[in-house]
């Protein structure tokens, strides 16, 4: 039920609008006849509705009360007058005011414009209510976003410094395989095959001849893998001179090359000629395994 408050130094007229109210069904919380009092009452009774007579005797009419409460409170006020003057129109607009009850009044008119007050009273607390939980929504949203935002920024951080480091390890096992297939090529070039080529060349018999043949073979398919990707380094390059291109960058001079492969070392400095060639080193001055050592 809604709490109204009269204003009205009209006794018998402040007790009749009372009478009135209270038939309608509305609840009045106090009846004051100066603006002095008018102040005193709403800040007690912090009513929904006041009622407020504009024309009253002490030295403070209705407008000047109206001012003062509404400073402190945002009670909203009807003016109560027998006057049509404008100059209290003209005050009464810068107010929280829902409407006027002219003097003298009948029922009707006192219901309806209490009414009418009282309903847009209603729909602004709900419009505020309505605000504010919008308010509270949108700031809960946009601190869910703020959040989601910083998670997803530490999210892709992580995930860059994890691409950075996945990186880096692939590069690394990259390197770790060409060393690798650089040795295996070394040590079986160094250290095997000169010996089993010498071995080809000794007196066997038939059994002999047969274990060799599978050791040859066996090393051939181990290294096969490492040799192709060598190959492809040195595409222009027939496989005697990829063989003797990999002599070279391991530091092979011209005599342990010919050594190796039983040929003149006229004959391995004509492949020289031919890898130097087909690598691009026109000038004679520049040092070839220094070239094939930066061949990656």
């Amino acid at each position: 039920m809604s709490k109204l408050l009269i204003v009205e130094d009209e006794a018998i007229t402040g007790l009749q609008l009372e009478e009135t109210l209270e038939s309608m069904g509305f609840e009045v919380v106090g009846r004051a006849m100066s603006g002095k009092e008018a102040v005193s009452l709403a800040k007690k009774h912090k009513p929904d509705l006041i009622l407020m007579d504009i024309v009253m005797p002490g030295g403070m009419n209705g407008i000047q009360a109206t001012k003062k409460i509404q400073a402190k409170s945002d009670i909203p006020v009807i003016f109560i007058t027998a006057h049509e003057d404008e100059k209290w129109l003209e005050q009464a607009k810068s107010l929280q005011t829902l409407g006027y009850i002219l003097k003298p009044f009948n029922d009707y008119q006192v219901k309806a414009t209490v009414e009418i007050a009282l309903t847009r009273i209603e729909l602004e607390r709900r419009l505020k209510e309505s605000e504010s939980a919008l308010k509270t929504e949108r700031n809960r949203l946009e601190e869910m976003i703020q959040e989601r935002t910083e998670e997803l920024s530490i999210k892709t951080m992580n995930l860059e410094d994890t691409n950075a480091a996945l990186k880096t390890i692939l590069k690394k096992r990259e390197e770790d395989k060409n060393e690798l297939e650089e040795k295996v090529l070394l040590n079986v070039k160094r250290m095997i095959l000169p010996y089993l080529e010498k071995l080809k060349t000794t007196k066997l018999n038939s059994s002999q001849q047969t274990y060799v043949d599978i050791i040859d073979m066996s090393l051939k398919e181990i290294i096969s893998p490492f040799a192709h990707t060598l190959s492809t380094k040195y595409v222009n390059l027939t496989p005697k001179e990829v063989q003797i291109a990999n002599l070279i960058k391991q530091g092979k001079s011209t005599k342990e090359i010919a050594e190796i492969f039983e040929l003149s070392k006229r004959t391995i400095d004509a492949h020289r000629n031919h890898i130097r060639r087909k690598l691009g080193l026109k000038k004679r001055g520049g040092n070839l395994r220094t070239h094939l050592l930066t061949l990656r």
